[in-house]
């Protein structure tokens, strides 16, 4: 086997390998779990929150504006003190909007929002709603207060 043969075998290997990705990438990826999606119209589940529905609309046909809707409380599960195997929820907000979070744990433990200076007792099975206005830009923990552990990181833009 010559050296143009080995060549042509590893440039072969390389276009197939970056054409399979691809492929997967920009045509297989939305049946999985945590498919990511640029329009925003589908966030990842569990994973991020948009702020965008607290704007009152007009509805086509209507001449009344519909109310505006506070958006759903971000579910938050802490297991044993620490976030899920998955990892600490990842969740996006824009300046004014109302960051809403359902902080769950099976154990009691002491949470707190690094930046906003809020601090909740989470009692152990029980859902508690944590609701403050992101007023700050910047990326910011929902820790454990004992450890110090990320359960979420929530980033605020402007």
């Amino acid at each position: 086997m010559g050296w143009r043969d080995r060549i042509t075998g590893i440039v072969l290997g390389v276009v197939l390998g970056v054409g399979v990705i691809i492929a997967f990438v920009f045509f297989l990826s939305e049946q999985t779990v945590d498919a990511p999606s640029l329009s925003g119209t589908r966030p990842a589940a569990g994973a991020s929150h948009g702020g965008g529905g607290t704007t009152a609309q007009r509805p086509s046909g209507t001449g009344k504006p519909q109310q505006p809707t506070a958006p759903p409380a971000a579910t938050i599960r802490i297991i044993d003190g620490g976030p899920p195997a998955s990892g600490p929820a990842e969740l996006h907000y824009k300046t004014g909007d109302q960051i809403r979070l359902s902080v769950l744990s099976n154990t009691s433990l002491d949470v707190e929002l690094t930046g906003y200076g809020l601090t909740r007792i989470i009692p152990a099975d029980e859902p508690t709603e944590i609701a403050v206005r992101a007023k700050r830009r910047g990326t910011f923990g929902l820790i454990v207060a004992d450890s110090h552990v990320d359960v979420a990181r929530i980033s605020v833009s402007g």
